[in-house]
């Protein structure tokens, strides 16, 4: 009855413990069960009602948590460049670390080439053409100098999203370092200084509280 009546309430249940739960155990070692059994009386049938599996409640759980922030962050950038909007969108996961937290709680998912590739797709649909509006507002604007906005947003999303994010699990903190002064070189050879040594700091203090 309360999936039927209170789908909303039903859901907001199912991802608020799969989320406590995922922070606590990890992705790879909370099972359906567990979630089940911190439900207070909900059935598996209620969470395959819903959702279709594990994975699809954690992907949710990070779409939610994104949007969220996302939004936030373009509410309190209605008066700065379109350079510094980009900044600012780039450094935010950054600093919600239990966002982090989250995300690399799920190694199976994150080294995973089918999942890598969901978010290849994931990144040139949505992500892409969303950078690169501001890219555009920052050409207008004279806080970014370049004839290659479609370019400069691949660049950013892929660097950042798909070529580091997933190494996270294969590199130490030299091996990062090494990485992210690479990007750095390469960002100011494009006349793009989006990474500096803040940035940096902001991705290493990430890594380490990752490991912990």
């Amino acid at each position: 009855m309360a999936r039927n009546k209170y789908p909303e309430e039903t859901v907001k249940k199912i991802l608020d413990v799969s989320e406590q739960l995922f922070l606590e155990k990890g992705y790879d070692h909370t099972t359906i069960q567990d979630i089940i059994d911190h439900l207070g009386g909900l059935t598996k049938g209620v969470i395959y009602h819903h959702f279709k599996s594990k994975e699809e409640i954690f992907n949710t759980i990070l779409e939610k948590r994104y949007a969220i922030g996302i939004t936030d962050q373009i509410e309190s950038m209605k008066d700065i460049s379109g350079f510094e909007k980009i900044k600012k969108i780039n450094s935010m996961s950054l600093r919600s670390l239990e966002h982090q937290k989250l995300a690399f709680s799920a190694k199976s998912l994150i080294t995973n080439p089918r999942i890598i590739g969901e978010l290849y797709a994931e990144a040139f649909t949505n992500i892409i053409p969303y950078i690169k509006t501001f890219v555009e507002e920052g050409i207008k604007d004279g806080s970014i100098k370049t004839d290659y906005p479609q370019e400069i947003a691949e660049l950013i999303v892929i660097s950042t999203n798909i070529w580091l994010a997933p190494s996270f699990y294969k590199m130490d903190e030299n091996a990062l370092l090494n990485k992210l002064s690479f990007f750095k070189m390469l960002y100011e050879g494009v006349n793009f200084p989006l990474i500096d040594d803040e940035y940096i700091d902001d991705v290493v203090t990430m890594f380490r509280a990752i490991q912990e």
